[in-house]
């Protein structure tokens, strides 16, 4: 069983063989599925950021908890300015104030704060959701890259056989150059192909790399698992509330109502309530202790654009929580298709097309080898082979991504 430890072990153990060379190349690191999904939640950068945000909400409950501070002040009175230094008429005073909130705005400054840490919750929730999706679709395209990558050097190889065989036949006088010419060309063509396949190959680990924050390790990447099962999606229907997407949409909207009543609540007046000692040094007997209270008067602002401004808030969160809805049934609708129709395609490519044209291809070289067919006819069969077989790979890959999206848009934790 793998576990979260046994992972970093093996990648670490691939890290320790050194930097790979020209003549040594980088040790592969196979990654099963499940290892890259586990990867991704340690060390996406992407995931960490989300976990960051929802750390920062938690946050803003500590300051919508806060209650506001009294204030403590010393005054003396009475000082001389010709004699600073005498104290005979200096009057103390010690006062402080109590600001007191009334309307209920601490407990609609909490439930703000709380519903906006709810939704930042479900935003790392969407997060993982996305970020799951890519890593799968990363890890299905490195292993086409690695099958496109083996078949260019198969062909490439193949060509080289067919082209010994060509010189051979020249020598003997049983084939013109120019058909050796034709077919040192395709050869040529071939190589090339497999150069590119290979920087390909590269490019892809290095996205899968970064989707697990690897680059450095980016050259060990390589697949373990086999293409999935391509099989009938299961019939489920989606519950578009359940998205973590639409979710945190849900929250914003409440936090949106509780800021109107928030700004609402502006207009109730709050209340300093203060209170006093004064030491009068004339008359140390005649110490005199005095309360107060003070109210705002709104004779000139009554906080009518707070109030404006929260419910064109408000109108934003609902078209919001509009658009992430559509976005939600698009999304599943057009992956349900694609899986389906992709899926189809490849079953097609991989169960019938591939072994027809192996059959022909291998046909074709057995009667070139006996010089009953033509160098034409050898070089279209390779080609024919070579590109139902990248077809082949290239419709797994998108049949394989097209199911990831599925899974992500029905919120499911397993590839169909």
């Amino acid at each position: 069983m793998r576990t979260a430890f046994f992972l970093p072990c093996i990648l670490l153990a691939a890290c320790l063989a050194g930097p790979a060379t020209a003549a040594e190349p980088a040790t592969p690191v196979p990654l099963h599925l499940a290892d890259v999904e586990q990867l991704l939640v340690a060390h996406n950068r992407a995931l960490i950021a989300s976990r960051r945000a929802s750390a920062s909400a938690e946050a803003g409950i500590a300051m919508a908890a806060g209650r506001p501070n009294p204030t403590l002040s010393l005054n003396t009175s009475g000082i001389n300015a010709q004699h600073p230094d005498s104290h005979t008429y200096l009057d103390t005073i010690l006062r402080i104030d109590q600001p007191i909130e009334r309307g209920g705005k601490r407990a609609l400054r909490l439930g703000v704060a709380d519903a906006l840490l709810e939704a930042s919750r479900s935003d790392e929730s969407d997060s993982l959701r996305q970020q799951r999706m890519l890593a799968r679709q990363a890890y299905f395209d490195l292993k086409a890259a690695e099958d496109r990558a083996r078949l260019g050097r198969e062909s490439a190889r193949l060509a080289h056989q067919v082209l010994s065989k060509a010189e051979w036949r020249l020598k003997a006088g049983d084939l013109a150059p120019t058909d050796v010419a034709r077919i040192r060309a395709d050869t040529l063509r071939a190589d090339s192909d497999a150069s590119q396949a290979e920087v390909d190959h590269q490019r892809a680990r290095l996205a899968l790399a970064q989707l697990l924050a690897m680059e450095s390790d980016a050259a060990r990447l390589a697949t373990a698992d086999p293409w999935p099962r391509l099989t009938a999606l299961p019939a489920l229907q989606p519950d578009l509330n359940a998205r973590p997407d639409v979710i945190a949409a849900l929250h914003r909207v409440a936090a949106a109502d509780q800021a109107i009543d928030l700004a609402r609540a502006q207009r109730v007046r709050d209340v300093t309530v203060g209170a006093q000692f004064e030491r009068n040094n004339q008359d140390p007997g005649s110490n005199l202790i005095g309360v107060g209270v003070s109210v705002p008067l709104f004779t000139g602002y009554d906080f009518r654009g707070e109030l404006r401004q929260a419910y064109v808030a408000r109108e934003s969160a609902q078209d919001e929580l509009e658009r992430v809805k559509a976005a939600a049934a698009a999304d599943f609708n057009q992956s349900t298709f694609e899986a389906g129709r992709l899926s189809e395609r490849a079953r097609h490519l991989r169960d019938e097309a591939l072994p027809a044209a192996r059959k022909a291809s291998a046909a074709v070289q057995f009667a070139f080898s006996q010089g009953a067919a033509s160098t034409l006819d050898v070089i279209d069969a390779r080609r024919s082979l070579y590109a139902v077989e990248t077809d082949t790979v290239n419709a797994l890959d998108d049949a394989a991504k097209a199911r990831a999206a599925w899974a992500a848009a029905m919120n499911l934790q397993e590839l169909p």
